[in-house]
């Protein structure tokens, strides 16, 4: 495994969400799948889904992944439908993960640059100059949510309003880190224009895995098993999206920005994962898309505060030196550590 793997835990699990959107019939997730030659680890998955000694019985696993695909599925095309409505022509993706958005970018016209850890950023550029796609720039570069530098870096790369998404990225983040990654987002915007949406503070998506189980003991299990997994994968599992909404939103606008909640799901929206499923679970699902939310922040520009960037002004690389004198090893750090700058 690249060195750069085993510290940046949380791209393991990016390609679920690939998976899930070519199993709710997404052409551009099949693509990517087919240009990443991850055929064979899709069909373990399923294999090891359909085979698989879990817990959680049959017909309760198929209603959890019912689920969770409605909501991938649903969140996916909550920011296309934004995109399209608002009009615009850049797209700044922060933690894209293995998203196909890339690919329906290069289809509608909208400029992309999808911003990653560089172990994840840097096979998805190649996969996209693979397909034969030409842009002016890349459209996929190794950065850190929490760098400023780096996320300004990306945004540079666009010319005009830009949209800022993130899908998927607050539950890994302390306070700490959401204070950083929220100086660097208002940057780019007071820079270039534009809005920062997401569905992470306005939608739970533990909610949508458990809607269709059957009863509370299987989606006790579920919750088991997942905080058996976070565990296991040393994954930080008390991020920004576990907060109350109160709280998120005092945060939010205490750092410099104003929010508007607008409709996560419309229903003239033809989902696929809601085709053919049973009534009771059609109901369930969408009972919790129409209670969910897009958060859509702008710039206050009447905002006074600090930009909470310190040590990401620029993106510096973590230097380690050893001296030992006698019995005493000294040792001097210098630079920042996170995931662009520690290796």
């Amino acid at each position: 495994m690249d060195k750069r793997s085993a510290v940046n835990p949380t791209h393991l699990t990016a390609k679920s969400t690939l998976f899930m959107l070519a199993g709710a019939g997404n052409e551009d997730a099949g693509r990517i799948i087919a240009a990443l030659g991850a055929q064979d680890e899709l069909r373990q998955k399923t294999q090891k889904g359909a085979g698989g000694k879990s817990p959680i019985p049959e017909a309760d696993a198929k209603a959890l992944m019912v689920g969770t695909m409605a909501a991938v599925e649903a969140r996916y095309e909550a920011l296309g439908r934004y995109m399209r409505t608002e009009g615009y022509t850049n797209l700044l993706d922060i933690a894209c993960g293995y998203t196909p958005r890339s690919l329906y970018c290069a289809q509608a016209g909208i400029d992309y640059v999808g911003v990653d850890v560089p172990v994840v950023a840097e096979e998805l550029q190649a996969m996209f100059e693979g397909l034969g796609i030409e842009m002016d720039h890349p459209a996929y570069v190794g950065g850190d949510a929490t760098n400023a530098a780096s996320l300004m870096a990306a945004a540079d790369m666009l010319q005009g309003t830009v949209l800022v998404s993130c899908e998927g990225l607050m539950q890994y983040l302390a306070e700490d880190e959401f204070e950083q990654f929220l100086g660097g987002v208002r940057e780019v915007l007071s820079k270039h224009g534009g809005v920062w949406v997401t569905s992470d503070m306005g939608v739970d998506y533990e909610t949508f895995a458990t809607a269709c189980m059957s009863s509370p003991d299987a989606a006790e299990l579920y919750h088991a098993a997942r905080r058996q997994t976070m565990a296991a994968s040393n994954i930080f599992n008390e991020g920004v999206s576990f907060w109350d909404e109160d709280r998120r939103l005092s945060f939010i606008e205490g750092h410099g920005f104003r929010v508007e909640q607008v409709p996560f799901y419309h229903d003239d929206e033809d989902l696929v994962m809601l085709r053919n499923v049973p009534e009771a679970w059609r109901k369930a699902i969408t009972e919790r898309l129409d209670a969910s939310r897009l958060w859509v922040m702008s710039v206050d520009e009447d905002y006074r505060g600090s930009q909470a960037i310190e040590g990401a002004s620029q993106v510096e690389n973590l230097s380690i030196e050893y001296a030992r004198q006698g019995a005493i090893l000294h040792c001097k750090v210098d630079g920042r550590i996170d995931t662009i700058s520690s290796l």
